[in-house]
C-alpha cells in the first residue's frame, strides 16, 4: 500500500499508532509530577499544616511528658483556666513546677503536680487540678502562648486556643 502524500512511504499505517502511543505516554509523564507535587518537600502544605496550632485540643511534648487537648477556657473578667491532660510516658517521676499563660505567671492548683511513670492526669475537666491565670486580656478565639516547666523534662511551649465557657466548656473556671 502506498501513501497518498508520500508515495514512496508505505509504512504510514504503522506510524500513526506509534505517534498516538508516544503522545499518551508524554501525557501520563506530565500527570505524575502534577499529582505528587502537593506532598513534596519539607515546606509542602501538608507538612506545614501538621506543625501549626489546629485549634481546640493542641498537643505538645517535652522529654517523656505529653500534653494533650490543651485549650484555654476564658473565665470571668480576665481569668482563664488551662484545660489539658498530662501523661508521663517515661520511667522516672516528674513534676510540674511552673506555668505561664500569655507571658504571665499562672497558678498551679491541686493535689497532683507530680507524675509517676505511666500516670495520666486531667486538669480542669472532672478534676481538682488547675492551671489558672488572672491576667488574661485577649480576644476570644485567639491563640495564647503557654509555657509549662517540668522538673526533669524541662520547658514545653505551645499556643492554646481561647474558648468561651459554653457548651462542653460550661462550668470550667478557675478552681482553687
Amino acid at each position: 500500500m502506498t501513501n497518498a502524500i508520500y508515495p514512496d512511504r508505505q509504512d504510514a499505517h504503522v506510524a500513526r499508532p506509534l505517534k498516538r502511543i508516544a503522545m499518551a505516554a508524554a501525557g501520563l509523564a506530565m500527570i505524575v509530577p502534577i499529582t505528587t507535587g502537593c506532598y513534596n518537600g519539607m515546606n509542602a502544605s501538608t507538612n506545614v499544616q501538621a506543625t501549626t496550632a489546629a485549634g481546640n485540643g493542641v498537643q505538645a511534648s517535652v522529654g517523656s511528658m505529653a500534653i494533650d487537648n490543651a485549650t484555654l477556657v476564658q473565665g470571668p473578667a480576665t481569668t482563664g483556666t488551662l484545660l489539658m491532660r498530662i501523661t508521663n510516658q517515661g520511667v522516672e517521676t516528674d513534676s510540674l513546677v511552673q506555668a505561664s499563660i500569655n507571658g504571665e505567671p499562672a497558678e498551679i492548683v491541686g493535689e497532683v503536680v507530680e507524675f509517676t511513670p505511666g500516670a495520666s492526669v486531667s486538669f480542669a475537666w472532672d478534676s481538682t487540678n488547675y492551671v489558672n491565670t488572672i491576667a488574661l486580656n485577649v480576644p476570644m478565639s485567639s491563640y495564647v502562648p503557654v509555657e509549662l516547666l517540668f522538673e526533669k523534662a524541662g520547658v514545653v511551649e505551645f499556643n492554646a486556643l481561647t474558648v468561651p465557657p459554653t457548651g462542653v466548656y460550661e462550668g470550667i473556671a478557675p478552681g482553687n
